[in-house]
């Protein structure tokens, strides 16, 4: 192995296959952090540099001739003399808003290559993610090529994972703290809603990050704001005239609604670590023949926020996100006569119950949980629709098609919704005519694409710093 990863270090070319990376936004700023990667690998610089983190300084060389690279980062792969095996993580340029790039991470590297998390490389594993997606669907939606054995397998260990996390209690919305001493963040934390909306849409939402939140309420409904602000400054996002104002007024009734979907026991206290984007991608197993989870990985995206946002029917049962446009309630296909995606749709909320049961079964073995306050928590979720709102405030670009949104219209009621859409005063529309009058005036063309960031895939890390 030692030999082989040597015959990879003496190639200068090893990165090469990064500029056959998907084109983004910004490709001179990519060039030149290229190039500056490839310096420091043809120098030796990297080399030495990463030496200089292990206890022994023992000496390194990259152990494969390509990089692992998911939605916002790049990873490098370096083997130590003495068998010790890491991953060099880097911020992806143009995926990760320039703004932001040091709030995730303790520090900055000495060769011009940014941010940088160092983790233990986990061999011999692999992300549920490439284990168990359908390659021919061409999203993330699990295979159906999966028994109901091997779910219940998956999801008993990330009930586990969650009742950890529900066991821990903070007394208020916000950031976590930096583990570099001197380190201060600002109170209200870093989403990636809200890091999705600036980098693919380009319109800032955090609003002033020095106030915090002192109570869900207020936290659910400045995370509303956020989609009506993306859609006022963003309006070529929208179809057209109609389709701009449809939204617009669908948001304002989604902020009004806020407060109904508010568990009144958590509201302003025993707030929760969240994760927004941890899913079933982020678990790390041994094969297809061995669900054991090894390791969870990538939880960046944390922070502290409302216990509903942890204790909500999960929108990673299916692994792809249920905002997704293939769940989208358009009345193509194969829906059924709600305009649902019944092959989709069906199959979730049959998972759902099988998450409930094992979660239910976990609680009454686990220490601290014999109340079973998370397993009520999440089934009031679900009966009060509150599952379909927590899913909007986790995602950006929402509209009226997507599945979550028309299942909380369906639990509002249409007579109803509308009714709130007309009692909203005159002055609630006060952006509606500049705002619909700079939005695509051809409702036949296209709108930009502004999907959700690509799926989190190939990528194979260590056990999980956040650093």
């Amino acid at each position: 192995m030692k030999n082989e990863a040597a015959t990879v270090h003496q190639n200068p070319t090893f990165l090469e296959s990064l500029a056959a990376w998907p084109l983004h936004p910004y490709p001179s700023k990519e060039g030149v952090f290229l190039d500056r990667l490839n310096e420091a690998h043809r120098s030796g610089s990297l080399r030495e540099w990463l030496s200089s983190f292990h206890p022994g300084q023992l000496p390194c060389w990259l152990a494969r001739n390509d990089a692992h690279y998911g939605s916002c980062n790049v990873g490098l792969q370096f083997l130590f003399s003495d068998g010790t095996v890491w991953l060099l993580r880097l911020p992806r340029v143009g995926k990760v808003s320039d703004c932001y790039l040091d709030e995730k991470v303790a520090m900055e590297n000495p060769l011009g290559l940014g941010p940088f998390i160092i983790i233990e490389f986990m061999q011999d594993c692999v992300s549920l993610n490439d284990l168990l997606k359908n390659p021919t669907e061409g999203t993330r939606l699990l295979t159906e090529n999966i028994s109901d054995a091997e779910i219940e397998i998956i999801y008993r260990q990330m009930a586990s994972f969650q009742l950890q996390l529900f066991k821990l209690d903070f007394n208020s919305i916000g950031k976590l703290d930096s583990p570099t001493p001197g380190t201060c963040f600002p109170t209200r934390p870093l989403t990636w809603k809200a890091h999705d909306i600036l980098q693919t849409g380009g319109v800032d939402t955090f609003g002033d990050r020095t106030k915090g939140f002192s109570s869900t309420t207020d936290s659910f409904q400045y995370v509303v704001e956020q989609d009506w602000e993306q859609l006022v400054r963003q309006p070529n996002s929208a179809y057209g005239k109609y389709d701009a104002t449809a939204r617009y007024r669908s948001f304002k009734v989604l902020k009004s609604l806020a407060p109904r979907f508010v568990h009144g026991q958590y509201d302003r206290a025993k707030f929760k670590i969240i994760c927004d984007d941890l899913g079933l991608a982020n678990l790390m197993a041994r094969s297809r023949r061995d669900l054991n989870v090894v390791g969870v990985v990538d939880l960046e995206w944390s922070y502290v926020g409302p216990a509903q946002l942890l204790g909500s029917a999960p929108w990673w049962l299916l692994m792809d996100r249920p905002t997704s446009q293939a769940w989208d309630c358009d009345g193509d296909g194969d829906d059924d006569d709600t305009g649902e995606p019944a092959h989709i749709t069906g199959r979730y909320f049959r998972y759902l119950g099988i998450f409930k049961r094992v979660l239910g079964e976990e609680e009454a073995k686990t220490p601290g949980h014999e109340n079973r306050k998370l397993s009520s928590l999440i089934q009031w979720s679900q009966e009060s629709s509150a599952m379909w709102f927590h899913m909007l405030l986790l995602t950006g670009f929402n509209d009226r098609c997507s599945f979550p949104f028309t299942k909380l219209v369906q639990h509002v009621g249409e007579d109803e919704w509308d009714r709130l859409e007309r009692q909203l005063d005159d002055g609630e529309y006060s952006h509606e005519p500049e705002m619909a009058s700079r939005a695509l005036v051809d409702e036949s063309e296209p709108r930009l694409d502004i999907a959700q960031v690509a799926a989190a895939a190939k990528l194979t890390l260590g056990r999980v710093a956040t650093a």
